[in-house]
């Protein structure tokens, strides 16, 4: 962005000058990611300008790294022919997902823009669900016979593949089929370019790779992208016959927005209302502070049944927000990591007892060590009018507040899952609250136990 800011004036003087000359060679030294990050600094015209006056792969390098309602509006700002070479470039994939969320005359249009075949292909990703595997893949790829050599392979990479169309082209993994266009295996590039010239395809490819379903969710395909370390993963029908191939960069792009909506529950709204409405903000986190508001009263009805041990000893007051709060934090810590484990598939069904262990351990030795600090520390400063054991009392509360809330916060997320609850809008709440109670509750019946008893 930096280089860009340097030259963006420049650009914007040039193209309203039109020196179109110039502005070609201006756009030349910019990165299509920078000028995708500036676009909201030009006009519609400079930035059909700035598209036209672009390479042909520059342009859907730009073009790619568009938001989708910017993506939708260059498209019809630009000429038929300039936007038909557009779609037609485009993996039929990209151009369904653009226009999933297009009002149904911009589909219209769109339809009757694309060349003759075009919106057929489209349509077949349009019919998958938008969250399904389906919906994700991409439908350039390049296809080997097994029995092919490697130099024969090569070459049918060479003749099959249009340098325009390259940035939508996947070529790192390629895909074996038979006859049938069924999946008989891949093989990875690098591979096959430095394989002997006589080499068969099916001695160099994998016979059994990681394969997906068009009908799979796409969460569960992250999964198995984290699990297995994938680059690349085939789709395939029941009778195993190729229908396209979902890549990790796509993978990556879901699995950040499933964690940016998982942290929004978490903070009680939804990404994708944000702050535009205040009213439905409120709405979306009204259930959920109810909760910690009746986990509140429940906290004082506590703190009421022990008014008695706080007239003799109020230096109890002192410390109780303290062991609460900490509790608190190490739960919502431990709560976060555990429910990013599970939507990034890093936490398996075979992982979540030892993921409770390990948690738990944390938080007791966390509790340990801030239980002996601050047990200390009490001891210190009330230890003249109510003896050691005053520190023992808040050291040992804050120990156990801090344990039972991480060992609370790392089996919440899994229960709820398995109630079909969603652990990243529940999870805190539930845990904070439940941490309240335990550890004043207590804290209290320790303290009337050991200093009134």
């Amino acid at each position: 962005m930096k280089t860009l800011q340097i030259y963006l004036a420049d650009l914007k003087e040039l193209l309203e000058g039109r020196d179109f000359v110039s502005a070609r060679t201006l756009i030349k030294e910019l990165s299509p990611i920078d000028l995708a990050d500036a676009w909201e600094h030009f006009d519609a015209d400079e930035r059909v300008a700035i598209f036209r006056l672009s390479t042909r792969q520059k342009a859907m390098q730009v073009f790619e790294e568009l938001e989708s309602e910017q993506q939708a509006a260059l498209v019809g700002s630009l000429q038929r022919q300039d936007a038909q070479e557009l779609l037609s470039d485009l993996d039929p994939s990209a151009t369904s997902r653009m226009m999933r969320d297009l009002p149904q005359p911009l589909v219209r249009q769109f339809n009757a823009i694309m060349k003759k075949g075009g919106q057929e292909c489209v349509q077949q990703y349009l019919k998958y669900p938008p969250e399904s595997v389906g919906a994700l893949m991409r439908g350039r790829y390049v296809t080997l016979d097994e029995k092919w050599t490697t130099k024969a392979a090569v070459e049918r990479i060479q003749h099959s593949t249009r340098l325009r169309r390259i940035e939508e082209t996947h070529l790192d993994t390629l895909m074996v089929i038979d006859s049938k266009s069924r999946l008989r295996g891949v093989v990875g590039l690098k591979s096959l370019v430095v394989a002997p010239n006589d080499m068969l395809v099916r001695d160099l490819m994998d016979p059994a790779p990681r394969t997906l379903t068009p009908e799979l969710d796409q969460e569960e395909a992250v999964k198995l992208f984290t699990k297995y370390k994938l680059k690349s993963a085939p789709v395939v029908d029941r009778d195993e016959a190729l229908l396209g191939v979902v890549v990790y960069r796509d993978i990556f792009a879901i699995a950040r927005e499933e964690t940016e909506e998982d942290f929004a529950k978490m903070a009680g709204y939804a990404r994708e209302v944000g702050l535009r409405s205040s009213f439905r903000g409120a709405m979306l986190r009204l259930p959920w502070l109810a909760i910690t508001c009746l986990g509140g009263v429940c906290v004082s009805l506590i703190v009421t049944r022990f008014e008695a041990t706080l007239a003799h000893i109020i230096a109890l007051a002192s410390f109780s927000p303290m062991i609460a709060g900490m509790g608190g934090n190490v739960g919502s810590q431990t709560a976060t990591i555990v429910v990013r484990g599970l939507a990034t598939g890093e936490i398996g069904d075979e992982d979540q007892g030892s993921t409770v262990r390990r948690e738990l351990a944390v938080g007791t030795l966390l509790g340990l060590f801030y239980g002996v600090a601050v047990g200390l520390l009490a001891g210190v400063l009330y230890h003249a009018r109510h003896g050691w054991r005053f520190g023992a009392v808040v050291g040992v509360s804050m120990a156990l507040s801090m344990s039972v809330s991480s060992g609370l916060a790392a089996v919440a997320p899994l229960v709820l899952r398995r109630f079909k609850v969603d652990p990243a809008t529940a999870a805190g709440p539930m845990t904070s609250t439940t941490t309240d109670l335990l550890s004043n509750a207590f804290y209290f019946t320790l303290a009337t136990w050991l200093l009134l008893g």
